[in-house]
């Protein structure tokens, strides 16, 4: 079968479309008919060996990618998450045989392009929300447009809270259309505009994107401040007027993941997908992910 393949860390031109073995599934495992899989930003880097330092794996070949939805053996449909390089099971193939226990069912009503964008963003995105953000919060979340900023504007918004939306100047319009109150702009200003509005500060940050202590001067003493970000310098500051920062690690979670799809399918989270590419075009895909400024993601199916 095909798969992207990663053969050294020499970066994306050590990424190759290669014939592997066929997946042979294990106790307790299924095998997985991969009908679509989406890249996230952290895909960019797992070539360069970035994820080594942390536990990640350092065999070659490595199957590339986390995001898939598609169809068990029995005709199943499913969406979840792999964490390459920690699970040495990658979505960027034809098919996969991944631990039954971490299958979600994929709702009728969603496609599996947009299924396949939902499951680590949204994961990360339901951690941040239940960390930090409570029915009448105002809440702060740095990147807003992005994939796992904006779901969790979402997330926010539907437990009650008003969301104040941190992007950069053309991010704004789609802060707003996936819901934001307010939106500020990111830059070093960040602050000063936050508290221009609430002097006392917001009562949460969701930051999505590092800014680290850039975002937590906009949390109002005693409040709260959580990260996706543990990569960057600083994203995780030292503890401040009675705010004590926290980070969260997105781990497969499949009833999780199955809230969360029937969520989308009620209409209730927007799932984005830029353009959707075939497994061939995969240094497309990478060359766009990396320019960046993607409303949605960009998806491969095999």
């Amino acid at each position: 079968m095909r798969a992207i393949t990663l053969t050294s860390f020499g970066g994306l031109d050590a990424l190759e479309l290669a014939e592997v073995p066929e997946p042979v599934p294990g106790e307790g495992e299924q095998l997985v008919t991969v009908r679509a899989a989406s890249l996230n930003s952290w895909d960019r880097y797992t070539p360069e060996g970035t994820f080594v330092a942390m536990g990640g794996s350092s065999a070659f070949p490595q199957v590339q990618g986390w995001d898939f939805a598609g169809q068990t053996s029995d005709g199943r449909r499913v969406l979840g998450f792999v964490p390459q390089p920690w699970m040495g099971v990658g979505s960027f193939a034809e098919r996969m045989a991944v631990p039954a226990a971490l299958l979600a069912p994929l709702p009728e009503a969603l496609a599996f392009p947009e299924a396949s964008t939902l499951p680590a963003c949204g994961l990360t995105a339901r951690l941040l929300v239940d960390a930090a953000v409570s029915e009448g919060d105002v809440v702060l979340v740095t990147g807003a447009a992005g994939m796992v900023g904006g779901f969790a504007l979402q997330l926010a918004r539907a437990r009650g809270a008003r969301v104040v939306a941190a992007v950069r100047a053309r991010d704004a319009d789609e802060a707003r259309r996936l819901g934001a109150e307010e939106v500020v702009d990111t830059g070093t200003g960040l602050e000063a505009a936050v508290r221009g509005q609430r002097p006392d500060g917001v009562d949460a940050c969701l930051d999505t994107v590092g800014l680290g202590s850039g975002a937590l001067g906009c949390v109002r003493d005693g409040g709260a401040f959580v990260t996706s970000v543990t990569t960057i310098p600083g994203a995780v500051p030292a503890a401040a007027r009675g705010i004590s920062p926290l980070a969260v690690a997105v781990q497969p979670d499949a009833a999780a993941t199955a809230e969360l799809a029937d969520r989308a399918a009620r209409g209730e989270l927007t799932l984005r997908v830029n353009e959707t590419l075939p497994l061939e075009r995969f240094r497309d895909a990478y060359t766009r992910l990396e320019h960046g400024g993607l409303y949605g993601k960009i998806v491969l199916r095999p």
